[in-house]
């Protein structure tokens, strides 16, 4: 099943609920997961700077055995 037809058949349950306790618990779920995107801070240019240390010289070799899944 895809995540699409997953989200329209919880929408629909949801539609059909008519316990307001569920429906209140629901609000404060979908209230919750708009705080936490709304705290995310945009990427700053260079912040992960000096985490690679050393790159192999032959880092854009082919690894053996990995030829055949190559393009020309």
């Amino acid at each position: 099943m895809s995540i699409q037809v997953l989200k329209l058949e919880l929408i629909q349950w949801i539609l059909l609920l008519k316990d307001i306790q569920l429906l209140d618990e629901i609000q404060k779920l979908r209230e919750k997961s708009s705080e936490k995107t709304a705290v995310l801070k945009p990427r700053q240019f260079g912040c992960g700077q000096g985490i690679f240390t050393y790159v192999a010289d032959d880092f854009d070799e082919t690894p053996p055995g990995f030829e055949e899944y190559m393009l020309p």
